[in-house]
């Protein structure tokens, strides 16, 4: 086994074998010690290999002689994976406060750390059936994390999270059959698998198209993409905060990354460019992210609305992804950056004032927030931080990426410019259901008893999440420059 080989395999392995020894005796009386370690060591792995490896393909399993479970760190995948070990052990270090007050912690972290390696798979899968298989897995290893309270609503949000990521998944199963039978390989190739001359009429290539969009809308599920999106506002909100951050922030993810792999590594851009599907899919998002922001704007409760946001903001993705040209696959990134750390950040600091303010009441709504700002100071300034992000306002990360998508939609005329005016609406109303939060905090009004207030102290291993993350949303803008360099380089060259 040569060292690319064990570097390419070890940030998927590592923290799966780790995560399982969780359920074994205890390795030391406090688990916080050896989880800790356990996911450090794994965000170290990830990092070395994403900048060590090479691109060849490594098989760890050979089924058949076309079919293989196999890895391999292109450039997308190292730059997702980049992502997952920056904002993964910052939510794992605020998890071991919050859940102090929430056990059973042992089984948590078992499948949170599982699940760490598990996304990393997902991102460096290098042929479809690999994919296929780890965002299956996916999809068990973070039902445990939504039912964590194991009450009733948390039962039933689990089973409507199975519900559609199964629906999901078997339209995207049904894509690999096709695929596997019209292309000329199972590998991830730039640029397309498909055999062309094997669609050689009408009847064929509309069959493609067909097999293309159900297996995008499948894979969709994951992502929030209408109509397969009712999950996420359900399951995010009744899951341990820890939980919500990373399934929000990245694990959503997870499902435009299968679609990025299918539109331009199976189906091949060229192929897509100018039919109904890019259409189609267009359309889907942006119905997805005007119904998710209004249905953010009109939500009370703390968490759901956080999570009506995501369901548009990752839609964001989906729609630059799908316009289909440089500028459009440049704010994809840079809104999959952006977003997965103002995201993780707004609820990170939600569960904060959970914790601290809103601990006795049974239910949390935005408007509980009247004067917060004055006992968790910090705590609200990175939860502003990132809102601003998430509007897109200049210098953040957020502002870039919509820049960018504007700019490739532009491009596209028709449905994009039409795209834009959704994006302009969609950032008023984020405007309107994030700010007056932030203003409520540190402006409750004149009639506010601030003798009642008593600034809360907060805990190293939760402010330190926060603080890193809400950097991270303004870094991204900051750092676009460089970015996009990036992007431009590795990525759209190779792509388009």
């Amino acid at each position: 086994m040569t060292s690319n080989t064990v570097m390419t395999l070890m940030p998927v392995l590592f923290p799966i074998l780790t995560g399982f020894a969780l359920f074994s005796r205890p390795i030391f009386e406090d688990r916080h010690i050896y989880v800790g370690v356990m996911t450090f060591a794994t965000s170290v792995i990830t990092f070395f290999s994403a900048f060590m490896t090479g691109e060849e393909l490594i098989t760890l399993w050979r089924i058949t002689d076309t079919l293989s479970i196999a890895f391999r760190f292109d450039y997308p995948a190292r730059a997702f994976s980049c992502l997952v070990a920056f904002v993964w052990p910052l939510v794992t270090l605020y998890a071991f406060e919050y859940l102090r007050r929430r056990p059973p912690v042992d089984r948590f972290y078992a499948f949170f750390l599982s699940t760490f390696g598990i996304l990393i798979g997902v991102a460096c899968a290098g042929n479809l059936l690999t994919l296929y298989l780890f965002y299956e897995l996916m999809t068990f290893m973070t039902l445990p994390l939504v039912m964590h309270s194991q009450q009733r609503e948390a039962i039933r949000a689990t089973v409507a999270y199975l519900l559609y990521s199964l629906a999901g998944a078997a339209l995207a199963l049904g894509g690999f059959f096709f695929f596997q039978v019209y292309g000329v390989s199972m590998e991830f190739t730039p640029g397309g698998v498909l055999d062309m001359a094997r669609i050689t009429s009408e009847d064929s290539e509309g069959m493609i198209l067909t097999v293309t969009f159900l297996t995008l809308v499948g894979f969709g599920a994951k992502a929030g993409l209408f109509p397969l999106h009712a999950w996420l506002p359900t399951a995010h909100p009744v899951a341990p905060t820890p939980a919500s951050a990373v399934l929000s922030g990245l694990i959503t993810k997870a499902g435009v990354i299968a679609m990025f792999r299918v539109v331009y590594y199976v189906a091949g851009a060229d192929f897509l460019r100018g039919t109904w599907v890019q259409t189609a899919i267009l359309s889907m998002a942006l119905l997805t992210i005007f119904t998710g922001s209004m249905m953010a704007y009109i939500e009370k409760h703390l968490k759901k609305r956080i999570a009506w946001s995501s369901v548009s903001q990752v839609s964001y993705v989906v729609f630059a992804m799908m316009l289909l040209n440089a500028d459009g696959i440049s704010g994809a990134v840079l809104q999959i950056a952006a977003h997965a750390m103002s995201k993780s950040c707004l609820f990170l600091s939600a569960g904060v004032v959970i914790y601290f303010t809103l601990e006795g009441a049974n239910y949390h709504y935005a408007d509980q927030l009247r004067g917060v700002g004055k006992e968790l100071p910090i705590t609200m300034t990175c939860f502003a931080l990132a809102s601003i992000s998430l509007i897109g306002l200049p210098v953040t990360g957020g502002f870039t990426a919509k820049w960018y998508m504007a700019s490739g939609a532009l491009n596209l005329g028709g449905v994009g410019v039409f795209g834009i005016v959704i994006l302009m609406i969609s950032a008023l109303l984020t405007a309107g259901y994030l700010l007056p939060i932030v203003t409520d905090a540190f402006f409750p009004g004149s009639d506010f008893n601030y003798e009642t207030v008593v600034p809360l102290r907060l805990p190293l291993n939760m402010k330190l999440p926060l603080l890193m993350l809400s950097a991270g949303a303004v870094a991204t803008g900051l750092l676009a420059g460089s970015i996009i360099s990036f992007v431009a380089d590795k990525i759209v060259s190779v792509l388009l």
